[in-house]
């Protein structure tokens, strides 16, 4: 297959793991051609540092012809106009998460992707890594039995202690959901299908945060946003998740991600990776004294291997890729508009949820992914 040119849109912290991964992992199905940022000396110290031939203005980035995809690596914010450009300049899109701030927005870059006959793509795509996929192929074959419930939870400090710019993810926009829901809630889609309701509170730990990285060292900013969440949703074929997401914990020791079912438990490795080996305990462990054993086995979780190759835990791209393959072929892409879509209501529903008071009802809907999966 030939490969598919690209043009990167976005130098920040995000754009290095993009290009790197591409690179090693990618570039039989992808060429990155340019790279572009809003400000032009970004993306040509990105460009120098990845030898890519092109820094680009965004205006330029869109108007060349040899570009066939675009990625959108700019903060949540300007993904709505920028993807709507994107597509009126006639390129495939792939999209950092959120897709956009709200449902309608989203459905509006869907309206015009179809009208110009353009794929589009969405991050995450870390539920195609082996790990998720491996705890799928679990799921499937029944090690648990019935899946019943969910316990998962995101509790961490924030980004400050990583991110030099970490500001815009305590402004409107940003927050615990818009950044880390999109991996554990498509994760949950994979898995179990459509989300139906959500029902959330919410709380803000700080209302001033430090900074203790970059040339400002020590300086406090405002926080505008909630930064604690606590919810439950309820999937249309009868999961029940209990969830936390938050940016006030220093340390927590609540399971990241745990699935309970009629014959067992399964640990599943952080959504956020695409690497790690998930864990299982079956029931057979717990009753082994009830039918007479008086040596049982270790009561403990079992490591189960991952049946795709594991290629690192923090890795970009896979959906990328994906998506090259599937505008070559005319295919329809994994992580694509209608997952996206669906998995951005349930981010925002959880935040009409708790600013309301009530269950939020969802209206969309994707089944596509876990149909086959489900016992």
């Amino acid at each position: 297959m030939e490969r598919v040119k690209v043009g990167i849109i976005g130098c920040g912290v995000i754009s290095n793991t993009y290009i790197m991964d591409i690179g090693r992992l990618y570039f039989n199905e992808l060429e990155i051609r340019a790279v572009s940022d809003l400000v032009i000396e970004k993306a040509k110290i990105t460009a120098e540092k990845y030898h890519i031939s092109r820094a680009y203005s965004i205006d330029e980035i869109l108007d060349d012809s040899k570009i066939e995809l675009i990625i959108n690596l700019t903060p949540p914010k300007a993904h709505f106009d920028l993807n709507m450009k994107i597509l009126n300049a006639g390129k495939h899109l792939y999209c950092e998460k959120p897709f956009a701030m709200n449902v309608d927005e989203a459905m509006e870059i869907a309206e015009l992707a179809k009208k110009k006959k353009l794929k589009v793509g969405c991050a995450p795509d870390t539920f195609m890594g082996s790990s998720i996929m491996t705890c799928r192929k679990l799921l499937a074959d029944g090690w648990i039995g019935k899946p019943l419930y969910v316990n998962a939870n995101m509790m961490n400090c924030g980004v400050e202690t990583w991110h030099p710019s970490p500001e815009p993810f305590y402004q409107q926009g940003g927050g615990p959901i818009y950044d880390m829901g999109g991996y554990y809630f498509t994760t949950i889609v994979a898995m179990f299908g459509s989300v139906k309701s959500v029902y959330a509170v919410s709380g803000k730990g700080f209302s001033k945060r430090k900074k203790y990285i970059g040339k400002q060292v020590g300086r406090e900013f405002s926080v505008d946003i909630p930064t604690f969440y606590s919810f439950i949703i309820k999937t249309k074929c009868g999961v029940i998740v209990t969830m936390n997401m938050s940016f006030d914990i220093w340390k927590s020791t609540l399971p990241l991600f745990e699935i309970y079912g009629t014959k067992g438990t399964m640990t599943v490795p952080d959504p956020n990776h695409h690497g790690g080996t998930p864990e299982i305990y079956r029931k057979e462990q717990k009753l082994e004294k009830c039918f007479g054993n008086d040596n049982p086995s270790d009561d403990h979780f079992y490591k189960i291997p991952e049946l795709e190759q594991d290629v690192g835990e923090y890795v970009r791209g896979m959906g990328v890729a994906n998506l090259a393959t599937a505008i070559k072929n005319n295919t329809q892409n994994t992580a694509n508009v209608e997952l996206a879509i669906h998995v951005l209501e349930i981010m925002t529903g959880v935040m009409e949820s708790a600013a309301t008071g009530e269950a939020y009802q969802m209206k969309t809907c994707y089944d596509k992914l876990a149909g086959e999966y489900l016992p």
